[in-house]
């Protein structure tokens, strides 16, 4: 018997058992095989030459904009990783452009980086703290997607106020700042990223089980 053969048989003796225990199993049967139960809200990245960029506002821009462009890149990392067949431009490359041109804006930065789409991140609030020895990350973002060829938004979404952990607070003894600020960065990041991609709806569920 052919392995195509075989695979046809399974799936059949499979929903025999399905049909047999009920419409509920079916459902748990169809999550086990494919787990990818939440779509994707924008799929227009698939394929497509995408530049990742993240403006802090202007309270943020002295004080935190290391943490900007480190959501930028990790986005971006994320990004590669999950949607088929698009190309991230490298975040260096975008770096160097916007301080040698002092920026201006998102699709005049991607025309001149020959980019399809502009993952823009316009982010609003974010901090570390709560209280002089809790850490709790808090952020806001505003997300656009810009098609660079007409300099329309073709897709949007705001993150207000995304909290990590999503209750309580963690004692600065357990952790630096560094370690602290890149696990939060990581969340925040996931968050926007899974906008462009199918995902388990479980992987949500672990980030805000996480310990420490």
């Amino acid at each position: 018997m052919s392995a195509s053969s075989k695979n046809v048989l399974v799936f059949f003796l499979l929903l025999e058992c399905v049909c047999s225990l009920g419409c509920s199993t079916l459902g748990t049967v169809a999550y086990l095989i494919a787990p990818n139960d939440v779509s994707a809200e924008f799929k227009g990245l698939l394929g497509k030459h995408v530049a990742v960029v993240c403006r802090p506002i202007v309270e943020l821009e002295f004080s935190d904009a290391g943490s900007a462009r480190e959501l930028a890149r990790v986005t971006g990392v994320t990004l590669s990783q999950n949607v088929k067949k698009s190309r991230i431009i490298d975040q260096q490359e975008i770096v160097r452009w916007i301080d040698e041109n002092n920026w201006v804006d998102y699709p005049t930065l991607g025309k001149s980086l020959d980019a399809d789409l502009i993952v823009g991140i316009d982010l609003e609030e974010f901090r570390l703290y709560e209280g002089a020895t809790l850490y709790r990350g808090r952020a806001t973002a505003h997300v656009r997607v810009y098609d660079v060829s007409n300099n329309r938004v073709v897709f949007e979404k705001r993150f207000d106020d995304v909290a990590f952990p999503p209750e309580g607070a963690i004692p600065t003894s357990d952790r630096s700042e560094t370690q602290f600020r890149a696990m939060f960065l990581q969340v925040l990041s996931n968050r926007i990223s899974r906008c462009f991609y199918s995902y388990d709806s479980r992987e949500q569920f672990g980030e805000d089980s996480l310990t420490f």
